[in-house]
């Protein structure tokens, strides 16, 4: 189990503090269900700012490799995990409708005198993964590609409708 690290966002983010460490992949429990092999750690980079009109922020970096299942052939992708996510501390929920067309580069958390960072960390790399995650196209093990038509192998209606006119014509 790993040690939880706890901030307070406020503090964190007023007095521009820093703090850097990493995690094993084994210990992100929402990941799992995603990965191919739980093997590896991230590297993740955490900074508190104060912006414009004394906005405060949050800085997320994680860095690493993870081995996804390829939804296409069900073998290992590696995928590189290289996130830089800027986080605006809101204190009333209220706001959070306004902010989201205000400026897309900039995410909102609700501020959090007890915020778990590696739950942080692995919120951003949840976010940060495909929907899909499949190898490129031609590279997956089995050979075949799953969303390509066959263009060598007969149609089996056409077959069919062969059978059918060779029925006809005996008659």
């Amino acid at each position: 189990m790993p040690e939880q690290v706890v901030i307070n966002s406020i503090e964190f983010a007023l007095n521009g503090e820093s703090l850097s460490g990493s995690v094993a992949v084994a210990n992100l429990s929402r990941l799992q269900d995603l990965l191919f092999s739980s093997s590896g750690t991230l590297e993740y980079t955490l900074t508190g700012k104060r912006g414009e009109n004394d906005k405060l922020f949050l800085v997320c970096a994680v860095k690493g490799m993870l081995q996804l299942r390829c939804q296409r052939c069900l073998g290992t992708l590696a995928f590189p995990v290289d996130l830089d996510s800027e986080l605006e501390l809101i204190e009333d929920e209220q706001v959070f409708p306004a902010l989201v067309n205000e400026d897309e580069l900039t995410d909102a958390i609700k501020v959090d005198p007890n915020m778990d960072v590696l739950a942080l960390v692995e919120d951003e790399v949840l976010l940060g993964l495909p929907m899909v995650p499949t190898h490129a196209s031609g590279d997956c093990k089995t050979g075949d590609d799953f969303g390509q038509a066959k263009t060598d192998k007969q149609n089996a209606f056409s077959a069919l409708a062969a059978l059918k006119t060779k029925d006809l014509r005996k008659n």
